[in-house]
């Protein structure tokens, strides 16, 4: 019983998890199989944007969210920012332990959480367009669409990941990506210079495993959502990047996502195994963690 039976079920997924990572075109297939169900899970939230965004006011300056990958919380909110098409500067808080709430020993971002006047409590977003500063997932999401949607549709898929917002239904995607590794406990780190720029949206598998990896190092990233039905995002996406497409993408007008950018060192790579592999080598100091659910 208690916090640590209740855990068991991610610890169990979690070894099974990690015994086909010993055999590497395994990994790789069950990795993509495994983040297609977590966004299965939430039915496709934050593939695809609102109608009438068109008629919707735009930030000037670039939202701010703290959060971490592996928070059910913070999930909903980055689904409801692919769906209204929002571009936003995340600073990634993953827990520095699971043997205690809260802790901000090492971490790089939750201080400034504290420094805001905020609890090391997740997702908190910080607006500079209206002053605002909130914490609460789903006080969030309805400041966003009453600030930044209103007036617009939001998609089919988006309505129906709301309905699960609830617990337990909205940490099912746990189970699937169930790894601390998978966006929840910090690994040491280099802090960058500049954020790096991230293209994709929420619901992508792909740009899932390209998150997990930025949290977890506490890399700042600019993320470029540009979900299904982001026109003008999808073309600013073919003018800056076309080039890198195949022929088959640009004939018929599709992106390809994730897409990183890393200002710091001028690489710009497509294919998120190679991303993954990329921030890793570059970034990383220091061994991960050892901990399992079973600690938390």
């Amino acid at each position: 019983g208690g916090p640590r039976g209740a855990m068991k079920p991610l610890y169990f997924a979690g070894a099974l998890f990690q015994a086909t990572q010993r055999v590497p075109v395994l990994a790789r297939v069950v990795d993509v199989l495994t983040s297609s169900l977590a966004t299965l899970l939430r039915c496709g939230s934050g593939a695809w944007v609102a109608d009438g965004l068109e008629h919707c006011k735009r930030p000037q300056k670039l939202l701010r969210l703290y959060e971490f990958e592996g928070c059910p919380y913070c999930r909903k909110v980055r689904e409801a920012m692919s769906a209204l098409d929002l571009d936003v500067e995340v600073r990634p808080c993953p827990r520095a332990t699971l043997k205690a709430a809260g802790a901000v020993d090492g971490s790089r971002f939750r201080p400034e959480v504290a420094k805001l006047g905020f609890e090391a409590k997740f997702p908190l977003l910080v607006d500079e367009n209206t002053g605002v500063r909130m914490a609460e997932s789903e006080k969030i999401i309805e400041y966003l669409w009453a600030t930044y949607g209103e007036g617009a549709s939001a998609p089919l898929s988006f309505r129906l990941g709301r309905r699960l917002r609830a617990m337990p239904w909205v940490a099912l995607p746990l189970l699937a990506r169930p790894l601390p590794s998978h966006g929840m406990l910090r690994v040491p780190s280099r802090a960058p210079p500049e954020p790096l720029e991230l293209w994709g949206c929420e619901a992508s598998p792909f740009v899932r495993l390209v998150r997990e990896a930025l949290c977890v190092l506490e890399l700042p990233y600019i993320c470029r959502n540009a979900a299904h039905g982001s026109t003008s995002k999808r073309a600013e996406f073919s003018l800056k990047y076309g080039g890198r497409l195949s022929v088959a993408r640009r004939a018929v007008g599709a992106i390809q996502i994730p897409l990183l950018h890393d200002p710091n060192t001028g690489v710009e790579l497509l294919e998120s195994a190679d991303i993954v592999r990329y921030l890793y080598r570059t970034y990383q100091d220091g061994p991960p963690p050892q901990e399992t659910w079973l600690d938390f």
